[in-house]
């Protein structure tokens, strides 16, 4: 998953590119290049959804152009939320309708017959069937604020650099 963006900037790119290192490192991000108009920053993931929306980028290229600020950005950490937020919970529901039905089976065998599955499995559906609403709109979420984010970011460092032509 990628997301790129860009602004028109007429300030010095140099001054702007310096401007995003204190903040990114803080978070965790290395500097894994850095050119005379770019700078590359690797992350270390998102790994739940309290962090810093940065952190769904796992990879961050800042270019400075004549005329603009590009960010170019490897949506890594989203992604890997994404997935987390969609199938964990599916998968969960699943193996507790599978043991709670042999803990039911082996605690109370035949005295109480299988009647006991369908409200375990209403139960355990309903749950699967929010789930499968949820985390869709839960990954969108992320997403959109790590976009977010992201172009806070270059508007700080467009800032920091000069003022961004209007």
């Amino acid at each position: 998953m990628r997301y790129d963006t860009s602004l028109r900037f007429n300030g010095d790119p140099s001054a702007a590119l310096e401007g995003a290192i204190a903040p990114l490192t803080a978070l965790g991000f290395r500097i894994v290049e850095r050119g005379p108009t770019s700078i590359d920053f690797a992350g270390p993931g998102m790994n739940s959804s309290r962090q810093s929306a940065l952190l769904g980028a796992t990879r961050i290229r800042l270019i400075g152009r004549a005329q603009e600020l590009a960010l170019e950005a490897e949506l890594g950490g989203v992604e890997f939320m994404s997935k987390f937020v969609r199938y964990f919970p599916l998968g969960l529901s699943a193996v507790l309708f599978i043991v709670l039905a042999l803990v039911f089976s082996i605690q109370f065998g035949d005295r109480m017959g299988t009647w006991w599955l369908w409200p375990l499995g209403i139960a355990v559906g309903a749950n699967m069937l929010m789930w499968l609403l949820l985390g869709p709109w839960m990954a969108r979420r992320m997403k959109a604020r790590t976009c977010e984010a992201l172009d806070a970011l270059l508007n700080n460092i467009a800032v920091l650099g000069g003022m961004p032509s209007t």
